[in-house]
Order: C-alpha cells, then sequence, then structure tokens
C-alpha cells in the first residue's frame, strides 16, 4: 500500500499507462527525457535508475512524494498536449486514459499541485434514478471543502465534480446486501455513474462517512478528502456475490491469506509447470512476498479441472492472471475470481493491447525475453508486498 505522502496506484496508474509506450515514454530519446526530467523535478531518471525510461518513470513514481511526482506528471502532460496528442486522435484507450489523468491533474490541482489535495464524492440517494435535492447538496461536507466545488454564486460546480472519483448507493441500514459502486460520473441530471471501477458493500462506508448518526440512511452529496481506494482498503473483504447454483457452485472452504492462484494459458511446449519460465517468475515473486504459488494443472486429484479451478479461485487471496495471447479461459477465470472478490493481478506481455474494459486495471507488462522475464519477478514483487 503506498504511503500517505506517495501517490496510490490510481492515481498514477493511468498516467504510467499514457505516458510508456512499450519501455520508451512518448517520443523522449534518452537524452532528450533525462534533460526534460532534471529540468521538472531536479531528477535524470533514465540515468539515476538505469531502466528504460518508461520503468524509470514508473520507479520514480511509486517512489517520489506525490506533489513531486505530480510535478512530473503536470510536466509530461503539457508536453504530451503540445506535441503528441495527434497521434492519439483514432485511439479510443488512450483517450480514454487523457481524460483520466486530466481528472486526476484537476482534482489535486484544488489544493495546488504539491499539497495531498485528494477528493471524491460520496452520493447516498434513496432512489438512485433521481438527483439530489439542492438542500443536500454538500451535506456533511467540511466547508472548506464545498467552498472549492462552488461556482461563485453558490451553486455547485457539477463540472469540477465530475472530474473527481464518486462512490454512488442507495441509503443502507445494516443491511449488508446493499452494493455501493465507485466510478466516475457521467453527464445528465440525474447524476449517474458512466464508469465503474468497483462494486463493494455499502456498510464498508460506515468506516470513513461523518460519524453524526446518520451514516448511510440519508440521502446526501458529501465531498471528502482522501483517495478511496486507501481509505476503504480491501473493499472486497467479506464481500460474498449472489449466485445461481445451476451456472456455477464454489466449494465453502476458507480463503488461504498466503495462497496465490495462477491463471495462465497452458502451454505444451513445456512438460510441467515448473519448466514454464513465465510461471516460474511469477512463483518467484510469490516466494519473495511470502505466499505460495499454484497453477491448476498442478493440483493432483481425479476431479474434473473446473471444479481444481473453482476451487483454486475461491480458497486463494490473491490471483495472477496471465493475459497473454488473449486466452478466453484465462479472461473467464479472471472475471470470476473479481466475481468472488479476490485480489486480482492481471500481468500481460508488452506486445500485447488489452480489451478496453480492463484497461482501468493496474497490469504488469514484461518482455519475452531473460532479462524481460527478471524484471515480471521484480515487479510482480512489489506490486504483491503493496497489497498484502
Amino acid at each position: 500500500m503506498a504511503s500517505d505522502n506517495t501517490l496510490s496506484w490510481m492515481e498514477r496508474d493511468p498516467f504510467i499507462k499514457l505516458f510508456n509506450r512499450g519501455g520508451y515514454v512518448l517520443d523522449f530519446n534518452d537524452f532528450r527525457f533525462d534533460a526534460f526530467t532534471q529540468e521538472s523535478v531536479g531528477v535524470p531518471l533514465l540515468t539515476q535508475y538505469g531502466l528504460s525510461k518508461g520503468k524509470s518513470l514508473e520507479k520514480f513514481a511509486n517512489e517520489a512524494p506525490r506533489n513531486v511526482a505530480l510535478k512530473l506528471f503536470s510536466d509530461l502532460m503539457d508536453y504530451y498536449e503540445y506535441d503528441f496528442i495527434r497521434q492519439d486522435d483514432n485511439d479510443a484507450d488512450y483517450q480514454r486514459l487523457y481524460k483520466r489523468c486530466k481528472e486526476i491533474l484537476s482534482s489535486t490541482a484544488q489544493g495546488g499541485v504539491g499539497e495531498a489535495g485528494m477528493f471524491f464524492n460520496v452520493i447516498i440517494r434513496f432512489d438512485e434514478s433521481q438527483a439530489i435535492s439542492p438542500d443536500r447538496m454538500f451535506e456533511g461536507t467540511p466547508s472548506q471543502i464545498a467552498a472549492r466545488f462552488k461556482n461563485y454564486d453558490g451553486s455547485p460546480n457539477f463540472e469540477l465534480l465530475r472530474t473527481l472519483p464518486t462512490i454512488t448507493t442507495r441509503e443502507f441500514y445494516q443491511d449488508d446486501s446493499v452494493v455501493a459502486r465507485l466510478g466516475y460520473l457521467g453527464p445528465g441530471p440525474t447524476h449517474q455513474l458512466s464508469e465503474i471501477i468497483e462494486e463493494f458493500p455499502a456498510m464498508k462506508l460506515n468506516d470513513i462517512l461523518p460519524q453524526n448518526g446518520w451514516l448511510g440512511s440519508r440521502t446526501r452529496w458529501m465531498v471528502l478528502a482522501g483517495d478511496p481506494y486507501r481509505l476503504l482498503g480491501n473493499v472486497q473483504e467479506n464481500y460474498q456475490t449472489i449466485q445461481n447454483p445451476a451456472v456455477i457452485q464454489f466449494p465453502r472452504i476458507p480463503v488461504n491469506e498466503k495462497q496465490i492462484a495462477v491463471m495462465m494459458p497452458f502451454n505444451s511446449s513445456y512438460f510441467t509447470p515448473s519448466e514454464d519460465p513465465v510461471y516460474k517468475a511469477i512463483k518467484m515473486a510469490g516466494e519473495q512476498a511470502g505466499f505460495s504459488c499454484v497453477r491448476a494443472d498442478e493440483i493432483r486429484t481425479p476431479t474434473d479441472i473446473k471444479d481444481d479451478i473453482f476451487k483454486l479461485i475461491e480458497g486463494s487471496k490473491i490471483i495472477v492472471a496471465d493475459l497473454s495471447g488473449g486466452n478466453r479461459n484465462v479472461y473467464y477465470e479472471m472475471g470470476l475470481a473479481h466475481a468472488r472478490g479476490r485480489i486480482v493481478i492481471p500481468i500481460s506481455g508488452d506486445d500485447e493491447k488489452l480489451p478496453f474494459d480492463i484497461g482501468h486495471i493496474r497490469t504488469v507488462f514484461f518482455h519475452r525475453d531473460i532479462h524481460g522475464i527478471e524484471g515480471l519477478t521484480c515487479d510482480l514483487t512489489q506490486v504483491l508486498k503493496a497489497v498484502s
């Protein structure tokens, strides 16, 4: 988990995906990239880390104080808009990432780039299809925060509010069946989410709502300070979705907090799973982070492999899914893991273009050579330690 003085995944990942083009950063050569980062934040990143430009940028963003990382991202965004954006005119994925990055810079800029000024909306409604009445806008919001998101006449600045991460839910009491959703608001007078990133039990909001007695039982629109991912923690904890036993019946087994289920295409070139270099890299990363890894074809029981996969997903805290090659089985298994509330970490060869629907999920990319496989172990170890 990121410290309070560094950018969270949610903040930095869109920038990395927008600027890192397969190990390159936009169209910078080595000399220009070092000169640019030296002028922006006083650090020649390529010289500092000795990695590719893309990896150097990612490592810096992981480690740098949030105000410094945001300064570099803001300067790179200026460069992107001035000299590079036209190359992405016909790429919907990069256009979406660009919009997300602008939203993050806008939300943090409300406190000035350099301040830990991230905000998010919480919208609670009796009827989620209806707009919030004016007298419930900013109810429960600290006055100094509300002032940031008002027009000169005191009315809500909905254009600015739509740039913030937003949690929506219907009113809830002690009902753990109510589902809250985290995403971004679309246009329209009823303020519905146009993009949903995460779903979780609304009761989890009790951890962050003002403790004034109302909690989730009153319709209102609040703006709160902080990163919702960091504040909520593991939003999927104890989240059990409704199942249709006629389709899938998951076994009732406890979760092994130290087990990683690995979902990846089976490669007939290797006689055993342990010979697959990608799987070996995943296992090494798991060991370095204190986990054991299991692949379905390592289970030596006389059962249907589908049952083995369901059992493996249900009994594991973390699922690593190798999306290389666009294997449909792996995508299906990753969807099952998401539905069961597991921590899912996708990985993929860096020559892959992932589907739009999972573009918001942080993915560990790697080169398919000996150095790239070593880099996969290093990068995946860092991610596993961050989520453990």
